[in-house]
């Protein structure tokens, strides 16, 4: 649970008059895991302790009158492990994206913006509206990981597998209102000249949007986001890159069910023709009381004529046992094979998992 303090608190980190019309809200959580994985490469079979996307944020809100607010958000990961066992996807060098660290304390989503009843604006470092999309994996931010995180190897991603799914610096971006359960959100992220051989100088080198539908126990999201040939090119000749990316949820009573489908195309940077890889994620979960059962299976598929070494299966099965309100634990195990020629990077991994929010 989130804890308020009024920023009187930190009286000597602040003037008189901030403090007397605001107020900052502290959050986090702490996540660690014991993993053992069994990965096919060399025969390692090793155990491992790991931070899973451990956070710190401090956020807050100003009443400007007539129904605006200005508001601001800063976050940073906390790796409490020194190590990474679910790091950020493979992406180009070339993008200016936040990367992960060996330790320390590295940005999250941090952003200043304006809201009101015409939605908000946001303008700082952020998830892309296509990352803010979802996906039906159950086991986010832990080493079982289908979307967009390490998981069981660098490549054992069903979902985000391109580099889609992805938080960004850069970003100007805008989230409507709701209507009938329906709303939308749309970013724009600034290249700032790091192609070598075009300019992206543009405010929509890259570009992100998803509308979002929610009606009782029903929730659909549809993602889809590009990046040009300036944003990503490091060669002449590289086209743009895109995603796009269908998240549908549904629960009765204890029982969830989940489906994400994602088409997207390698955004590696000078790759001149590109074909289009397909993602699938299939869940079900079901609630007993403090104690939470999940199953789920991942397909992905590449495109090129003739390449099946990067074909990816895995399935993945676990619990999760609330402590209580704040107290989480967890565990799980995960299966991730590859096609013919790419069997090398097959693994399994056991985790064990205890997280806190605050």
């Amino acid at each position: 649970m989130q804890k308020k303090i009024i920023a009187l608190a930190v009286a000597g980190l602040m003037s008189g008059a901030a403090f007397a019309q605001s107020n900052v809200t502290i959050y986090g959580a702490m996540r660690v895991s014991v993993d053992n994985v069994n990965a096919k490469a060399a025969n390692s079979d090793r155990w491992t302790v790991n931070d899973q996307s451990s956070r710190i944020g401090f956020k807050g809100a100003e009443d400007l009158g007539g129904g605006m607010k200005a508001v601001w958000q800063w976050e940073s990961a906390l790796n409490n492990t020194n190590t990474t066992a679910n790091g950020a996807a493979t992406i180009p060098t070339a993008l200016p994206a936040t990367a992960t660290s060996s330790g320390g304390i590295v940005q999250r989503n941090t952003f200043l913006g304006l809201a009101g009843g015409f939605g908000t604006v946001l303008v700082g470092t952020h998830d892309t509206p296509y990352k803010l999309g979802g996906s039906a994996d159950l086991f986010g931010d832990t080493s079982a990981d289908a979307q967009g995180g390490g998981g069981a190897t660098s490549l054992s991603n069903v979902i985000g597998r391109n580099g889609f799914d992805n938080r960004l610096t850069n970003v100007v971006a805008y989230i409507s209102p709701t209507w009938s359960g329906f709303h939308f959100a749309a970013a724009g992220v600034a290249g700032e000249g790091t192609g070598a051989s075009n300019s992206p100088n543009g405010l929509t080198d890259a570009y992100s949007m998803v509308a979002v539908y929610e009606n009782g126990p029903m929730k659909a999201t549809l993602g889809h986001e590009v990046r040009t040939a300036d944003f990503i090119a490091t060669a002449a000749g590289t086209q743009e890159a895109k995603g796009t990316k269908l998240n549908l949820a549904y629960k009765m009573g204890a029982i969830g069910l989940g489906y994400t489908y994602e088409s997207s195309t390698d955004v590696a940077a000078g790759t001149v023709s590109r074909v289009k890889d397909k993602g699938q994620l299939a869940s079900v979960s079901y609630a007993m009381g403090a104690t939470t059962l999940g199953l789920q299976l991942g397909k992905f598929s590449d495109a090129d004529a003739g390449v099946t070494a990067t074909d990816l299966s895995t399935w993945t099965v676990g619990a999760y046992h609330a402590l209580s309100k704040r107290t989480q634990a967890y565990v799980g195990y995960h299966n991730a094979s590859f096609g013919t020629g790419g069997d090398n990077n097959d693994a399994k991994v056991l985790t064990m998992g205890l997280n806190h929010s605050f």
